[in-house]
């Protein structure tokens, strides 16, 4: 604690280099000197025994330790939001998008995930916005159009459903399964062929961390390879999924907007008036310039009964000159518009790029 006090450091470290010089190799019986020893072990040059050349060594060692200190705080991990439990799918996306030199912050419903990054307490949220078999995630669109994040980016995850049980369980132990609804009817086939019950759960990785905390013979959990590492279960059957391309789309939302990319994509929604062909006349603007659009759908605006706004997505930068042309007359046709974000465009993933004949029938 000495350490803390003003010219304290500078005290610290004269004791210390009369320590080195004078004991080198004696045993060390006190606590802190052994301790302190382990911190250098004779790797540092040592430093001058003479009085008048040691102050000047000591403010060059509290100078250098300063300047570390303070690159360490400028290179202190990004924080980033999430939905659901440690272990769950979300989790494992902000892994393959940030890699592990990350702090992932749980939050317990998609609202705090705006919140999170809107205070600051987070630097990044990632929303799961659509899955290609279950389709759009409404409140994930809502909370986009009524908030003001931008999108950053885009992750594609490969969601691979795992039966996961306390270790020692066999797969024939089993006669019961939790996990959150869509897991469940991901792996419903699955489930079917080896006549298990199914029950609900809140959350997949809540269904893991509930099952490590409270064992129950014959229960199994329905949840990410995360979660099985995170709680301690052991993977009875992986890849339970009934359609090998179950893909899970998420945006990386923040603060401001990101910096210009290649290869980019812009997302943004838009209402239109009610009159005969306004829908077409917004999007000829991008049609028109060769523009590809690489989604739309429509919402209903929750203020007027009947009427719609439309989440499109399309391939370029909205500072691309075709593209401004494009926005400049959607501007001048829709009802109102509001840019979501332009930002690198993810790849697809090399596996299941294409369904085959045989998945097209299991439709």
């Amino acid at each position: 604690h000495e350490m803390d006090v003003p010219g304290g450091m500078p005290r610290c470290i004269r004791v210390l280099v009369n320590w080195n010089t004078d004991t080198p190799g004696s045993e060390l019986v006190h606590v802190y000197l052994r301790g302190a020893r382990k911190l250098r072990p004779d790797k540092a040059e040592l430093p001058p025994v003479d009085d008048n050349e040691l102050d000047g060594w000591i403010e060059r060692q509290v100078t250098t330790w300063q300047d570390q200190k303070s690159a360490k705080k400028e290179r202190r991990m990004s924080v980033v939001a999430f939905q659901g439990e440690h272990g769950a799918y979300s989790e494992q996306a902000v892994f393959q998008h940030f890699g592990q030199e990350v702090a992932s912050l749980p939050c317990y419903a998609f609202e705090g995930i705006f919140a999170a990054v809107e205070s600051g307490e987070a630097d990044f949220g990632l929303v799961p916005v659509e899955n290609s078999v279950a389709g759009s995630i409404n409140r994930a669109f809502d909370l986009l159009l009524d908030r003001d994040l931008r999108v950053w980016g885009e992750v594609l995850l490969r969601v691979r459903h795992n039966l996961m049980a306390p270790p020692g369980t066999a797969l024939e132990d089993i006669a019961t399964v939790r996990s959150h609804p869509q897991a469940l009817a991901q792996c419903e086939r699955w489930i079917n062929q080896h006549g298990l019950k199914a029950v609900t759960w809140y959350d997949t990785a809540g269904s893991a961390k509930e099952l490590a905390a409270s064992p129950e013979p014959g229960v199994a959990a329905i949840a990410s390879s995360l979660a099985a590492q995170t709680y301690g279960l052991e993977i009875l059957a992986s890849g339970i999924e009934d359609l090998s391309w179950n893909y899970t789309r998420f945006f990386v939302v923040g603060r401001g907007d990101p910096p210009i990319s290649g290869n980019a994509k812009t997302s943004l929604v838009f209402a239109v008036t009610h009159e005969p062909g306004s829908l077409v006349a917004c999007l000829n603007e991008f049609s028109s310039r060769g523009i590809n659009l690489t989604k739309i759908e429509s919402r209903p605006r929750r203020n007027r009964p009947w009427h719609y706004v439309f989440y499109l997505d399309f391939d370029g930068h909205w500072q691309d000159p075709g593209c401004q042309q494009a926005l400049v007359g959607l501007l001048t046709r829709a009802a109102f518009v509001k840019h979501l974000g332009s930002y690198p465009a993810a790849e697809m993933p090399a596996e299941n790029g294409d369904v085959g004949q045989r998945e097209l029938l299991q439709i």
